[in-house]
């Protein structure tokens, strides 16, 4: 079955970036949204990606091939019920697959469900911040225990995204441990160790402090919600994280350069072989 009509529940970042592509990319397909909050309603609108912009999801028509829960995992967890009714698929998009694949397997008859994962993304919040080449060449993750359908990969495959596949949920939150929420966490934690204001840092500070510091503008809301889902998996990279930062102040206490040595030239070598596998890609 070709996709013909496809609603977005969440016109934030993810949302409005997918229905600008999308209306770009497939001008036969019949997009819509809903968007609960009325200033982004008004930005969605302002995007002309959408045929409608519904302000509930019982405003709502039932009879589209896709709906797309593009909102953090607590909300899509919580309208699952209430969207399962209005589309033959159903697919999020969120960051944390473990709780959000228990309630598509609870809520959603037979293989309905899609739990997928955009790699990409930005500070900027909302409509605004949309845009049309966010998923060009970023990994979209789904599981092999939910293989979407052919015609959900083509979807994302126009939107420019690459598909990589990992065994299942406990896999992906693990991933994200050491891809995604983790790394957010040493970038608050480089600016909140920082002792100068950060007024007199902007005066200094090269590319490296921007570089690293970056996803501490990301939205606080988001993260909260996000790194509480998969604290499990947090907490362990904290503690690895420690340990290796640890290491770090106990060879410079020790005044042996051999010691950092040996920790540098182990990240650079890990780094490096990062390097290589994105540029096989």
């Amino acid at each position: 079955m070709a996709l013909k009509r496809v609603l977005i529940v969440g016109a934030g970042l993810i949302g409005g970036s997918m229905g600008l592509a999308l209306s770009r990319r497939l001008p036969h397909l019949e997009i819509d949204a809903m968007e609960v909050n009325p200033i982004y309603r008004d930005q969605a609108a302002g995007l002309r990606a959408f045929r409608h912009v519904w302000h509930a999801l019982e405003s709502a028509p039932s009879d589209y091939d896709l709906a797309v829960l593009a909102v953090p995992v607590e909300a899509a967890i919580h309208l699952l019920p209430r969207v399962r009714g209005k589309a033959s698929w159903v697919m999020d998009v969120c960051s944390v697959k473990g709780p959000m694949v228990e309630a598509m397997d609870r809520v959603l008859a037979g293989s309905r469900g899609i739990p997928s994962h955009p790699m990409a993304g930005k500070a900027q919040a909302g409509p605004l911040g949309a845009d049309d080449s966010l998923f060009e060449g970023r990994p979209w993750i789904f599981l092999e225990t939910h293989r979407p359908p052919g015609e959900v990969e083509e979807l994302v495959g126009r939107l420019g995204a690459r598909v990589v596949r990992v065994p299942d949920a406990e896999d992906h939150d693990r991933l994200m441990a050491d891809a995604s929420h983790g790394i957010h966490l040493a970038s608050q934690c480089a600016v909140l160790a920082a002792e100068t204001d950060p007024a007199a840092i902007a005066e200094i500070a090269g590319p490296a402090f921007w570089d690293v510091t970056r996803l501490a503008s990301s939205p606080s809301e988001f993260w909260i919600q996000t790194l509480g889902a998969n604290r499990h998996h947090v907490i362990a990279w904290l503690q690895r994280f420690e340990a290796v930062a640890r290491s770090f102040r106990t060879a410079l206490e020790r005044g042996d350069p051999s010691e950092v040595k040996i920790l540098l030239e182990e990240a650079k070598r890990r780094r490096e072989r990062a390097d290589e596998a994105r540029n096989t890609e």
